[in-house]
């Protein structure tokens, strides 16, 4: 009876839900299935799945961030905006590296005042956001900037391989989805390997069992937010590379769909359960849900509506998923 199990699972749910969502769309407009869109599709999933990792430790341990779309866009608008003022011309990697750091110290911002204020993690991070984003447009600059730096040019034209269309011309991947395999990959192994990842699970699971257990729960935090604020700048770099340009708003508004995506993919918004592959196939069905409402000629402004009842489903499921469990567990017991 194992398999009925795997069936209830949400990462087999939304998996099903995506191959289903995408048929439906290539039905109706067969040009869903076109390299071009496929490609355009992945593209734009990978500064969500960078994104959605940050997210998915966050809610793991309890706590709940929006303050990711402000970091990403104040790390790397800084970055940019310094590295023109030298005129530097080198590799994208100190661009990346510049960034990360931007993103490790805002982190350890909201690491501080949820540690210290005792105030619950969404409060605090409207806070900061709004706080980062104010700062960016005050004090660093307004304007979207176009001549970036060092080699981010070069690296946006770039690819991993290229197909034809048959649309016409040719369109190619660009190697910016490698770096989200990579978080995908450092992240599951951070969360099934080691201490800390433990830690994120017990931490979420029970406070307070996590802490008499002889988890250092401070340490943990401070952890936790710094790294999905270097997360959130990689983003954020990504994004300017794909966009060849770097906007002080870039990213923002975009917690919503992201959270969704995480939250349907199974992670539980009281934290104590998700996993590295349900958020990717949640960021993968949001992506494509938006792709599909465009293609459909659904107007844009329902896209929305549409994010806010995926939000409502996800976090309905792990009741009715729980209600089916425990009767699979029964028929179980009946037949033993």
């Amino acid at each position: 009876m194992g398999w009925k199990r795997y069936f209830n699972t949400h990462e087999f749910i939304i998996g099903i839900a995506t191959v289903a969502l995408s048929v439906l769309t290539g039905i109706v407009n067969p040009a869903f299935f076109s390299s071009a869109n496929l490609f355009d599709i992945l593209r734009n999933a990978t500064i969500f799945g960078i994104l959605s990792m940050g997210v998915l430790i966050v809610m793991i341990s309890g706590g709940i961030d929006v303050s990711f779309p402000a970091i990403a866009a104040l790390s790397t608008y800084s970055t940019v905006k310094i590295l023109i003022a030298i005129h530097y011309q080198g590799s994208v990697l100190l661009v990346y590296f510049i960034a990360a750091l931007f993103g490790l110290i805002l982190g350890l911002m909201n690491a501080f005042f949820i540690s210290w204020l005792k105030v619950p993690t969404l409060i605090i991070t409207l806070a900061t956001s709004s706080m980062f984003y104010g700062f960016n447009l005050f004090f660093v600059g307004s304007l979207n900037l176009y001549n970036l730096p060092g080699k981010m040019i070069p690296f946006s034209k770039l690819t991993l391989f290229t197909v034809h269309d048959p649309e016409g011309g040719s369109v190619g991947l660009h190697p910016g989805v490698l770096i989200m395999i990579v978080v995908a990959v450092v992240v599951w192994g951070l969360l099934k390997f080691t201490v800390i990842g433990r830690g994120i699970y017990a931490m979420g699971g029970n406070r307070e069992v996590a802490e008499r257990t002889g988890f250092n729960l401070r340490a943990i935090e401070y952890f936790i937010y710094s790294f999905t604020g270097v997360l959130a700048a990689i983003a954020g770099v990504t994004q300017a590379v794909f966009a060849r340009h770097s906007s002080p708003a870039a990213l923002m508004g975009s917690e919503l769909d992201v959270i969704a995506a995480v939250v349907l993919g199974g992670a539980a918004i009281t934290g104590g359960r998700g996993t590295v592959i349900g958020a990717l196939l949640g960021i993968f069905f949001i992506t494509i849900m938006k792709t599909s409402l465009i293609m459909m000629g659904i107007p844009a402004e329902w896209q929305k509506v549409f994010v806010g009842i995926a939000l409502v489903i996800g976090t309905v499921l792990p009741t009715l998923r729980t209600r089916r469990l425990h009767h699979i567990d029964l028929e179980l017991v009946e037949t033993e």
